[in-house]
């Protein structure tokens, strides 16, 4: 009814009068909103499929089990900063109280690959068990349902499969546990060994009336393997519940040990645990929007919820019947970060990290803004604001405006941060080029073969910062998967597919052992590339971690990587396949899944790493014309391309190479990699790659096992049993003419990264350098090539090169003879 030119002008009033109200209506409410925002939001160049619309298959889906079947599955029952965290309103988690944040930021993601997993394969009993809940848990059915669409209505705090009844306990042990230890007849001395104490590993500790308490206490708590007993004084007996069993001290009196069994892996329901955490973490949101424990007064209260944010985020896409509850949590806190912002700036951890917070919001601006858009735009300011000036530092890693500027897992995060200023500046160039550069810069001053950097807990002193026997701790690792993902996200340059893709198959799976191998129940906190020994070490050549930092266990040396380590995979797994800005899909990273993309369904066949070969299935949802763009790594000059069983197609390393398809069809690629020496230690020696894969000297190891946790859970040593001093025989004038590499199909079923089945080897001869040494019981710094000139080495010998990644100890950057 309105006039057309009246009907004009209220569509160009409609947007004003909107800002308007908001930014008049935030004021009422208190919330900060600065007028004139920066904030210029543009779309990345690839984006990311939901969370939920991978199916990972092959060799991929065997990984995510594994992760699923081992430390991730579990923590929650076992792990008391998981299962005890003060963010379900128990006692442990303390400090930053990171590691459940830490824990969710994998296993939402995690638990939507799997639910896709067992839906596409339902008679696989391994993933249909690890999706189960144990018939022992305390979380019933009904309360599980009551999480399933997060019911709001206030729950008080519920115990995470910790608290079940002693029958239920007797029951799951079965007739070892009646046996043993249940019988009427026996005394309660069987129960524990007299005279024996064991320190450390604590999970409570509390008055009993009896030893029998003692021992159903730890019986009736998952956590539980151990107890001591102090029963000198009748009236006043004490007990100790045990996470761990270790050394024992005899001749202890008044004390009395004993074990109890350990449960059986598997049925740890994971999509359960994430409805449980979620829904507490929302449903406890306090009034004022701040979500988990309030009692950090600085500026580094923020840092634990960014991951949390990004969780849900996740569990939004995930499940989007949940998806307007998860964004009005997100924003009711976001609003409240904000107001606190103002009088307590962020610090510390918060201001290193500040970038995470603000693709959690850029993602709740995109997606869910709630009218609320000026608010956000403005919080992404003062978030911007706040953060540390990482533009500058990656330029020449001096004068760090804080001490955690040089905090290696802060610089792993800190890698995307150009990437999500991009985003909110309009595209501003300068952080495209900030973004390359820093990739640059960092290999250059401490970049290692692994496609990490050289960080011992701080970045590696000058004098020896691309030490190949220096750590890179796990935290940094997966953090750096996905600061890279992301910078290729946001930017479409292949060359950041390329890192994510070789710190993933080569870092991430290194820092993981076991002495049937293969499995995720062991991880180290530091992985070095020349690592001889996995043991207590003191002194060591890290400079920054304790003496256990190179120990495969639950916790070695800190929590935070136990916490942390599990987006690895399932973040990466969920990172593959995207959407470009034309409605294309691209391919950025090669691994057996299945994708529902919005132009249809693409099924890639591949055991790469491996194999050579991939092959693309694309079956278009409709008859329209859709693109195919498919990553041609740096690495892969000879790769060919052949479009439904035509002529090879020529490519470009590192770039995209487009194909356009109107009906289903079918694409391979083959990659045709060439083996090829890198120079990262120093010009005077080398490590060995092809394709994707760094290959090492696997160094064979003696295991023995320190502690004993629940379930398959333990700390272990890993000593040298084989000579590791070896120096490489290479043809300089054509120097991998002396390398042959071997390959066998890798076998569907078997742990993808595993030193008991390798289906890739590189043959190699070398000569053992009797001069190189060790230095504080790790390898000493390689010396100068050619090894053998100055010095006498052994006689010729032929050695198997294996994947890095599937190595426990061994030696990846060598001299040559």
């Amino acid at each position: 009814w309105l006039h057309p030119t009246m009907t004009v002008l209220k569509t160009l009033l409609m947007p004003i009068v909107a800002v308007a109200m908001a930014v008049i209506l935030s004021r009422v409410e208190g919330i900060p909103v600065q007028e004139g925002s920066s904030v210029v939001m543009v779309n990345r160049t690839l984006t990311p499929l939901p969370i939920g619309s991978v199916t990972p298959t092959g060799w991929l889906k065997e990984q995510l089990i594994l992760q699923a079947d081992g430390l991730s599955g579990h923590l929650s029952t076992f792990w008391p900063d998981i299962m005890s965290s003060v963010w379900i309103g128990g006692e442990a988690d303390t400090g930053l109280h990171e590691r459940t944040p830490y824990w969710l930021n994998g296993v939402v993601p995690l638990a939507a690959l799997l639910q896709n997993i067992a839906e596409d394969n339902p008679h696989d009993l391994r993933i249909q068990n690890v999706l189960k809940s144990q018939q022992t848990r305390s979380a019933s059915k009904q309360q599980h349902d009551s999480t399933n669409n997060l019911d709001q209505n206030d729950q008080k705090r519920f115990n995470i499969i910790n608290n079940i009844t002693h029958d239920d306990a007797q029951q799951d042990r079965g007739h070892v546990v009646a046996d043993s230890l249940c019988s009427t007849t026996k005394k309660e001395s069987s129960l524990c060994t007299d005279n024996l104490d064991m320190m450390n590993y604590d999970l409570s500790t509390f008055e009993v009336p009896s030893t029998q308490a003692c021992h159903d206490a730890c019986i009736n708590n998952t956590a539980c393997v151990a107890f001591v007993v102090n029963a000198c004084d009748q009236q006043h007996i004490q007990c100790w519940l045990k996470a761990g069993i270790g050394p024992v001290t005899q001749n202890a009196s008044c004390r009395c040990f004993g074990t109890v069994p350990k449960r059986p892996s598997g049925q740890v329901d994971l999509k359960g645990q994430v409805h449980q955490y979620m829904s507490y973490i929302m449903n406890n949101q306090a009034e004022s929007g701040w979500l988990g424990p309030d009692d950090i007064g600085n500026g580094d209260m923020y840092w634990s919820r960014m991951p949390v944010l990004l969780s849900m985020a996740q569990f939004a896409e995930a499940e989007p019947q949940n998806a307007t509850r998860v964004a009005s949590v997100m924003l009711k806190y976001c609003q409240e970060a904000a107001r606190r912002m103002q009088q307590t700036p962020m610090s510390d951890w918060a201001a290193a990290r500040g970038m995470d917070f603000a693709l959690a919001v850029q993602w709740l601006l995109i997606n869910y803004p709630q009218g609320q858009e000026p608010f956000l735009m403005s919080l992404l300011d003062t978030i911007k604001q706040q953060t540390a000036d990482w533009e500058t530092w990656f330029t020449e890693f001096s004068q760090p405006s804080f001490t955690n500027n040089i905090h290696g897992v802060n610089n792993a995060q800190a890698l995307k941060s150009s990437g999500v200023w991009f985003l909110q500046s309009g595209g501003n160039v300068s952080y495209h080029e900030s973004s390359l550069s820093r990739m640059r810069n960092m290999d250059d001053y401490y970049g290692m073969a692994s496609g990490m950097f050289c960080a011992d807990e701080w970045l590696c002193d000058a004098n020896e910062r691309k030490m190949p026997s220096r750590g890179t701790e796990l935290c940094a690792v997966v953090e750096a998967m996905f600061s890279y993902n992301t910078l290729f996200s946001v930017h479409g340059d292949v060359s950041f597919a390329d890192r994510a893709e070789r710190i993933a198959y080569n870092a991430l799976p290194a820092t993981f052992a076991s002495k049937r191998g293969g499995d995720m129940w062991n991880h180290q906190y530091l992985q070095a590339l020349n690592e001889i020994t996995a043991v207590s070490q003191d002194p060591h050549i890290w400079t920054h971690d304790g003496p256990d930092a190179e120990l495969y266990g639950l916790a070695p040396n800190y929590g935070c990587c136990t916490a942390n380590f599990n987006q690895g995979w399932s973040k990466y797994a969920s990172m593959l396949v995207f959407t470009t800005q034309d409605g294309a899909i691209a391919v950025g990273g090669f691994a057996p899944l299945k994708a529902n993309t919005p132009r249809g369904t693409l099924t890639i066949n591949t055991t790469y790493p491996y194999s050579d070969v991939v092959t693309f299935v694309f079956e278009p949802s409709d008859t329209s014309p859709v693109s195919l763009d498919i990553r041609i790594p740096g690495w892969a000059a000879g790769a060919e391309l052949f479009f439904n069983g035509g002529k090879a197609m020529q490519t470009q390393p590192s770039t995209f190479s487009r194909l356009k398809i109107n009906s289903k069809a079918t694409i391979v690629l083959n990659l045709n990699p060439k083996i090829r020496l890198e120079h990262w230690y120093s010009e005077q020696t080398v490590s060995v790659h092809r394709g994707a894969l760094m290959y090492s000297l696997p160094v064979s190891g003696n295991y023995t096992t320190l502690v004993e946790y629940q379930y398959d859970s333990v700390d272990m040593q890993v000593l040298p049993t084989t000579p590791w001093n070896y120096a490489l025989e290479l043809n300089m004038s054509a120097p991998t003419s002396t390398l042959e590499f071997m390959s066998q199909p890798y076998v569907d079923g078997n742990a993808p990264f595993n030193r008991t089945s390798i289906p890739s080897t590189i043959t190699a001869t070398a000569r053992t350098v009797a001069s190189w040494a060790t230095k504080s019981g790790s390898a000493g710094a390689p010396p100068a090539s050619p090894a053998c000139a100055a010095t006498p080495c052994g006689q010729l010998e032929q050695v198997t090169l294996v994947p890095y990644g599937c190595t426990d100890l061994r030696i990846s950057e060598m001299p040559w003879a």
